[in-house]
């Protein structure tokens, strides 16, 4: 067994950090609920107590960093963006003694882009990273002709960079090229629709691929195309770490999709699953894209009914109280450096949800206080990426012989 605090520090500007007992507590929400949608905007809701006579030093549009202890050594930035609100209250004032809290809402990188316009000279056909590469450059790259034409030196403050000009993490800029995938897995179509926010157009441009467009806790934006997910390493999950109350599953009809329709440049492929109609009736979903090849479209549509024809069941959010002393401090380490895609495995989970679980991290929400970690991880299953199949999609033809010796009853 290991003891841990978490011991969370929060840092404005880059150089106020407040800790210890000014610490009331800090709720993170980063990533999405459902593997269908994007992710929106990460924020970060921080509590600070202070003496009503000791204000602290923060302002809006400041950049905001939270950083908790590692399990072995050092610490992890688990957030980093900028404020968005100030609240202050009284919470007790008179002879003996003052408190103020600060409510303070800080929001990440993602929410700079609904605030940014591109696409006025339009984009060529290209591949969904190449294109989101092309939009989160033009939103975040500051360009001299960005700058008004009036604006002189004798009213730009000393020690202005670009970075500071442009309310954006240098970090940020440096490493769009390195974190995100291109040119990814599927063409595009040119777009020519005029100005629009960057936000709405990478969302599109991430939809149409299937890639994952994320914040890290870092500040950096990231974009994973279709394939990155497939063969990465999952993090083992054991009955020591996961928090058992609260587990919950929920398999809904409103999520069955047999008779898919995806709608690309010049039209609509359509695909269904006769089996899963005839299960639960005809249920049509159609998904909107900007592909350019009407194959990718087709086999987008078999992907959309192959993954959501049936009902599975597994859990939806798994809870981790990192300072309980049964979480091995490995464990601490790598889930402070928890992100959106992480995949996951475990098999401590109850019979209902069949033991065993194999899947992804879509989002997660940190609860912080200064001796306290409780991280909560919105999962979905690998099957809802990758086309996994259960016994109703095999055909009643196959036998065994056509199977690899190595294939197990649970690989069905």
């Amino acid at each position: 067994m290991t003891t841990y605090d978490p011991y969370p520090t929060v840092t404005f500007a880059g150089v106020n950090t407040y800790a210890d007992n000014t610490i009331s507590s800090i709720t993170i929400n980063m990533g999405r609920n459902d593997v269908t949608e994007q992710p929106q905007p990460g924020y970060a809701n921080i509590q600070l107590w202070t003496d009503a006579s000791d204000p602290l030093a923060v302002e809006l549009s400041q950049s905001v960093s939270v950083s908790i202890d590692k399990g072995t050594s050092g610490t992890q930035e688990i957030f980093f963006g900028v404020i968005s609100d100030i609240e202050i209250s009284i919470e007790q004032y008179g002879t003996d003694g003052s408190v103020a809290i600060y409510s303070i809402t800080a929001i990440g990188p993602l929410a700079q882009l609904n605030r940014r316009l591109v696409g006025a000279s339009g984009f060529a056909k290209e591949f969904d990273g190449t294109r989101i590469l092309n939009i989160l450059s033009e939103a975040f790259l500051t360009e001299w002709d960005d700058v008004s034409p009036t604006l002189t030196w004798a009213n730009v403050p000393n020690g202005v960079t670009w970075a500071s000009y442009d309310a954006v993490g240098q970090a940020l800029v440096d490493n769009l090229v390195t974190n995100i995938d291109t040119p990814g897995q599927y063409e595009l179509m040119a777009y020519s629709d005029g100005e629009t926010d960057a936000y709405s157009l990478a969302v599109e441009a991430a939809n149409s691929g299937r890639g994952l467009l994320w914040e890290g806790g870092d500040g950096d934006i990231h974009y994973d195309d279709y394939q990155a997910r497939a063969n990465a390493t999952a993090l083992e999950l054991t009955a020591d770490d996961l928090l058992a109350q609260g587990l919950k599953s929920a398999a809904q009809w409103g999520e069955i999709v047999n008779d898919a329709i995806v709608t690309y440049r010049a039209g609509e492929e359509n695909a269904r699953d006769e089996q899963s109609i005839i299960l639960y009736g005809q249920l049509t979903g159609t998904r909107s894209t900007t592909l350019h090849n009407s194959a990718d479209a087709l086999n987008q549509a078999a992907d959309f009914v192959a993954q959501r024809g049936y009902s599975r069941t597994y859990p939806e959010t798994l809870t981790i109280p990192l300072h309980s002393p049964t979480v091995s401090d490995a464990t601490r380490d790598a889930l402070c450096a928890v992100y959106t895609g992480l995949r996951i495995n475990t098999s401590a989970l109850p019979a209902v949800f069949e033991y065993n679980f194999d899947g992804f991290v879509e989002g997660y929400t940190w609860s912080l206080t200064r001796y306290t970690a409780d991280l909560a991880l919105t999962c979905s299953a690998y099957s809802e990426t990758y086309s996994s199949i259960i016994w109703y999609q095999v055909p009643p033809t196959q036998d065994w012989a056509t199977y690899n010796a190595s294939i197990q009853w649970e690989d069905l």
